[in-house]
């Protein structure tokens, strides 16, 4: 039994760059207004648990929506406890 020789794939090769396609699509989405974007403090994040109520898992999941909607970005439950957190805490 012999084994077959590769294929011949220089046919294949293009000079074409492969995100060309996307060449003259305009961004339906609004930039997010300078408010609205997360806090880049420089600073690792910390994994912290914590139980809630059904009730407020239920509220931010809700608030998450609505504001990603809205804002039209993804606005995640993190941030909205993270802005929450600084605002009680006066950071």
């Amino acid at each position: 039994m012999s084994m077959r020789k590769k294929p011949d794939t220089r046919d294949f090769l293009t000079a074409k760059d492969p995100s060309s396609f996307l060449d003259g699509v305009v961004s339906e989405r609004q930039p997010a207004s300078p408010a609205s974007t997360p806090r880049k403090t420089g600073q690792p994040k910390l994994t912290k648990i914590f139980n809630l109520t059904p009730e407020l898992v239920q509220a931010l999941k809700r608030e998450a929506f609505e504001r990603s909607n809205q804002e039209g970005r993804r606005v995640t439950e993190t941030e909205l406890v993270d802005t929450a957190l600084r605002q009680y805490l006066n950071i």
